[in-house]
């Protein structure tokens, strides 16, 4: 019985290591792996308002710089996938990743979520948000969250 396993990536060692733990102690033969990725833009976000309002060539360069990185990322997922052989796809969302990933889930009717964690403390995952804490109250499937040693 094959199963659809989201793996959450954003391009972060603790997502690889998400990643390659799946893949050595979860995936079954069959398996079909569905990696959701969020594309952040912050080199966009980090930039002053007025400044990209007075500027529209500085937002054109700054778009296309992040989509850039986002289609490097892109490949990388997709070499990882033909590495193991594994039947997978890459679905690109927008906006809130934990919303984002909790609704590919949905709409692929997965068995399980993968994710990793950048083990942030207390406070700043309270301050900050957490996307591995938002898809663990959210999901309607099972969650593997897996910390690095």
């Amino acid at each position: 019985m094959s199963r659809t396993i989201v793996i959450a990536m954003d391009g972060s060692q603790h997502a690889e290591f998400a990643f390659q733990w799946y893949v050595q102690k979860c995936y079954r033969e069959g398996d079909k792996v569905v990696i959701v990725y969020c594309a952040e833009y912050n080199e966009l976000s980090s930039k002053p308002l007025t400044l990209m309002s007075v500027d529209k060539s500085l937002i054109t360069n700054l778009i296309e710089g992040e989509e850039a990185k986002v289609k490097k990322l892109a490949a990388k997922f997709e070499d990882l996938v033909k590495k193991y052989k594994i039947e997978g796809k890459i679905v690109r969302v927008n906006g809130e990743p934990g919303h984002g990933i909790i609704k590919v889930a949905e709409d692929e009717k997965a068995a399980m979520i993968v994710t990793g964690t950048r083990g942030m403390g207390t406070i700043r995952r309270k301050l900050l948000g957490s996307v591995s804490e938002y898809v663990i109250h959210h999901s309607p499937v099972p969650v593997l969250v897996c910390r690095q040693e």
